[in-house]
């Protein structure tokens, strides 16, 4: 019979306008579970964007490499003996540059200009189909020309400025044309991109003998684990080799795992939670305290500890309910914001929605067990005193 008594959802519904506080109170705290894991997430995703993307199965580095972000080159005869190894269709050299790629914009007045901006550099052959980006294949002729390139679209207007197809600037110290747009998007490394042929990379840069990645295409039919054996066996030891998921996890442990930003973003999560504990305590706590009365009344009407116990958890899993929803839109806003100006991959899963929501459960709960100190202690002769 007591079950049949909304008396959980009339306790937070009775008065609208705190009703509206306390769910805006804990959508902030979903908001911010969101925002810590999605920066999480993207530290994560952001730097293994432009790996997704190559045209292979298989993935020669330097024996030295631990990261994209850091320049480690490899003889490029390495690729020409892959390319010997049965089952081995082709290898392609990528070069990639940033320390000495420094951007300016020459859009502007030189007294209005910012001082040059380091830009990530792609550069590869582009009579070959190194990237699986439609966008990318579409305009490979338009590299052939000497300092042409491809911009990316997501690159940051306040490093970089204006970000339109049929602009020159100055990269390297030398007047390049972006003869094209395309789209990848920024990382915690790189605020922008730039493709471009290994010819105009030669002329920008220097020698093409040693590259920093070796794209490996295997044959139609080809094994990738017998081939990925054999090339370990046939190439040296100054270079290694990876399946391409293999490198994609490697870039992320190193970024979640030794970076100070992945312990930063950690930690941010953890906080995120507790803050959240401490907001949804406060509502829980204060809606006790305010109710007080009635719970020791209940009390000296002969409900159990036990039923009242019920009905402060159930409001906790009402509150719950009622401050996801606005906190999940506000979040998946700012998840879309960041995608479409910087490119940072931002993904609203069925995975992390599931956690937030475990998450602001445990929130809600937890501060309701903390709260029903006060119920269990609540003497009618003490408040009616």
């Amino acid at each position: 019979m007591f079950l049949r008594v909304p008396l959980s959802w009339l306790n937070l519904t009775h008065d609208k306008l705190r009703l509206v506080a306390r769910v805006l109170g804990t959508a902030f705290a979903v908001f911010l579970l969101f925002t810590e894991l999605g920066f999480w997430n993207a530290l994560r995703e952001a730097p293994v964007q432009l790996i997704r993307q190559w045209n292979g199965q298989l993935v020669l580095v330097s024996q030295a490499h631990y990261t994209l972000a850091i320049k480690e080159p490899f003889p490029r005869r390495r690729l020409a003996q892959a390319c010997a190894v049965a089952g081995v269709q082709n290898a392609f050299p990528i070069y990639l540059e940033r320390a000495a790629a420094l951007w300016k914009d020459t859009g502007i007045p030189e007294s209005e200009r910012k001082a040059s901006q380091p830009i990530r550099v792609i550069a590869f052959d582009p009579d070959q189909m190194v990237l699986d980006n439609d966008e990318v294949n579409h305009r490979r002729s338009v590299l052939k020309a000497p300092f042409n390139v491809l911009l990316d679209r997501k690159s940051k207007e306040k490093a970089y400025g204006a970000i339109r197809e049929g602009i020159d600037r100055e990269l390297a110290g030398r007047i390049i044309h972006v003869a094209g747009l395309f789209t990848l998007g920024a990382d915690f490394a790189n605020d922008g991109n730039v493709i471009m042929s290994t010819e105009t990379y030669a002329h920008l840069f220097g020698s093409l003998d040693w590259a920093d990645v070796g794209v490996i295409q295997l044959a139609q039919g080809a094994d990738i684990q017998v081939v990925y054996q054999a090339l370990r066996q046939a190439l040296p030891s100054d270079v290694r080799v990876f399946t391409k998921d293999e490198f994609i996890q490697r870039e992320k442990a190193y970024w979640s795992e030794t970076t100070p930003m992945g312990f930063i973003f950690f930690i941010g999560l953890f906080v995120g939670f507790i803050v959240g504990a401490v907001i949804c305590s406060q509502i829980i706590s204060t809606d006790v305290i305010e109710h007080l009365p009635q719970f020791a009344t209940l009390k000296a009407m002969g409900y159990s500890d036990a039923f009242l116990s019920g009905v402060v958890l159930r409001e906790a899993l009402w509150l719950a309910a009622l401050g996801f929803a606005p906190g999940l839109g506000l979040s998946w806003l700012l998840y879309l914001r960041l995608r479409r100006t910087i490119g940072l991959p931002m993904q609203m899963t069925t995975s992390s929605v599931l956690l937030v929501f475990f998450l602001t459960i445990v929130m809600c709960v937890a501060s309701a067990l903390f709260a029903l100190r006060k119920v269990r202690t609540a003497d009618p002769a003490e408040v009616f005193a």
